[in-house]
């Protein structure tokens, strides 16, 4: 019955107008018979409970998957190579779900406001419980198998239990990365919800991309055979004999930490560090080898290394959307659905689209363009002085408010670190981190303001913490990029929806709530063009901002 989905909205909680429908139109797409449902649905719109509702409604895990989990018996390798209960596993029906999502900060979200939702993080985010100069990762070159393995099996390592958790609750918030190290036989889901789905394109190719440097391994004393053919035949040769010589190399530093007498901590956990980034690496190469022939893999050479990518990921796709029976993609910067399921290998006839409606007052967060300068690679330098006096002007009228400046390259950053100045500037260098300043930011008292090329998506700037923003340029994607100029030039629809999905991410960092509120500033002119050329794609809560 089409609304059931509603009586399983998370307890405590009241679904607005926009949630009610949206959920309606979920359950009438899935009792229709789709398996994918692409979800479009404004910043501050409750997405986050489309997903705990969907698990809500989902099946509880049998009880033999989840004595398997428990009892740690269903990661055991046996002597060939598989896992001894991988069967057992994948005989188990679909039950549970996971939301899955780009950012740390996201999943964090999904514990605060669900009591008992276990969100599941890479290793190095938790540290070991033997040794507590370590995270988890290095405790396998550590500790012997068998006292690793009854450490785990007795629950005392934080990451294996939480591992545990995530696979036996209904409802766990991981990373895509996260998704994809796990074993294939533990992950599949009756519900899988992509979060931030308009990046997921992205979040794949990162997935199936490699960069071998050649430094690094110098380093770690692994010979690299010398590249020269770009023939595929002898590209798929050359990566075979790195997989083996990098397997010889970690075997030697195994070798010489079991044999090692030394005490030096600091040499046995650098030893220990380069297993792990060989491990890493080749890892990475094996996955570009077995998925070869699914997608036409570019491999690009520098002096320092040779980076592997996916041109396009329409196959790939699938190595994450075959471990559930439903998915849900949901986004709030979906430009064109039939080309965003394209991309992602999903057929016409395989998904619906739904829409949510906004409950935000469009005219309390209006959106002001800049008509006058158009900023490109011709005219960048002569025009950002023009631009820095307008960013004055505005963070002037701002004075009391905190804001944030987009600037979506590193050459405007740096330029404007030289003209604004004084500790109200908060900028993000090259080689930092967007949490640094970030969290002088929010502990801030003082109306600062971000400046960073890379705050588009996962900045949560709700409230006071941002009632003004300033996107300084079109935020399209550098064509200096092998694979974005190939794919700009077969398809440019590709590359403007791009930008758009960014532009649209960017002017909803501010706005978070119904009640919230932001007045954004862009100063490129060259977006208004692409807007009024693009109107009939962009969504109806975003072109009612504009003033």
């Amino acid at each position: 019955m089409v609304g059931a989905l509603l009586e399983k909205f998370p307890e405590g909680y009241t679904p607005n107008s926009s949630q009610v429908k949206l959920l309606k139109n979920i359950d009438q797409a899935f009792q229709d018979g789709y398996k994918f449902v692409v979800c479009n649905a404004p910043t501050g719109s409750g997405k986050s409970f489309i997903s705990k509702t969907l698990a809500n409604a989902s099946d509880e895990p049998s009880q033999d998957f989840k004595d398997l989990i428990t009892s740690y018996t269903a990661f055991k390798i046996d002597q060939t190579g598989y896992y001894t209960h991988e069967e057992e596993c994948e005989e188990q029906r679909p039950a549970g779900a996971f939301a899955l999502t780009i950012t740390k900060a996201l999943q964090d979200q999904y514990e605060s406001l669900f009591e008992g939702t276990t969100i599941l993080k890479g290793k190095s985010n938790y540290i070991s419980t033997i040794d507590s100069d370590i995270d988890v990762e290095m405790e396998s070159l550590i500790m012997p198998k068998n006292i690793l393995e009854d450490h785990r099996r007795r629950h005392k390592c934080p990451y294996h239990n939480d591992r545990r958790d995530a696979l036996i609750n209904k409802f766990a918030a991981l990373n895509y990365n996260m998704f994809f190290s796990l074993p294939n036989h533990v992950k599949k889901r009756q519900y899988l919800i992509c979060d931030e789905a308009a990046e997921l394109e992205d979040q794949l190719v990162k997935e199936f991309s490699c960069t071998v440097n050649f430094e690094m391994l110098s380093k770690m004393d692994v010979v690299v055979r010398p590249f020269y053919s770009k023939n595929t035949a002898n590209v798929v040769k050359w990566i075979n004999n790195l997989l083996l010589d990098l397997s010889d190399r970690i075997d030697e530093l195994r070798d010489i930490i079991n044999t090692s007498n030394t005490n030096n901590k600091k040499f046995l956990v650098e030893t220990r560090k380069q297993i792990v980034g060989l491990r890493n690496l080749h890892s990475k190469l094996s996955l570009i080898i077995e998925t070869w022939n699914e997608s036409e893999y570019l491999f690009e050479t520098t002096k320092d290394g040779i980076t592997f990518m996916p041109l396009k990921v329409n196959k790939l796709s699938n190595h994450l959307f075959k471990y559930a029976d439903k998915v849900i993609l949901m986004s709030a910067t979906i430009i064109d659905p039939s080309n965003f399921c394209k991309s992602l290998g999903i057929d016409s006839s395989e998904f619906k689209y739904v829409e949510a409606d906004s409950t935000f007052n469009a005219k309390d967060s209006p959106i002001y363009c800049n008509t006058k300068v158009k900023l490109n690679y011709h005219n960048l330098k002569r025009s950002l002085p023009k631009v820095v006096e307008q960013i004055k002007q505005i963070c002037e009228h701002h004075k009391n408010d905190k804001g944030i400046i987009h600037t979506h390259n590193n050459t405007i950053t740096s330029f404007l670190s030289n003209k604004l100045v004084g500790s109200r500037f908060l900028i993000r260098e090259p080689g930092t981190r967007n949490e640094e300043i970030l969290q002088q930011h929010l502990s801030s008292l003082d109306p600062t303001v971000l400046i960073s090329p890379s705050m588009s998506h996962g900045v949560d700037l709700k409230d006071d913490l941002a009632r003004f923003q300033i996107i300084v340029k079109a935020p399209y994607l550098p064509t200096k990029d092998k694979r974005i100029e190939r794919l700009m030039n077969d398809d440019f629809h590709w590359y403007a929806n791009k930008m758009l999905c960014s532009l649209i991410q960017s002017c909803g960092r501010g706005v978070r709530s119904k009640k919230d509120y932001c007045t954004t500033y862009i100063l490129d002119g060259a977006i208004v063009e692409s807007i009024v050329n693009n109107k009939h794609k962009l969504p109806k809560y975003f072109i009612d901002r504009f003033l």
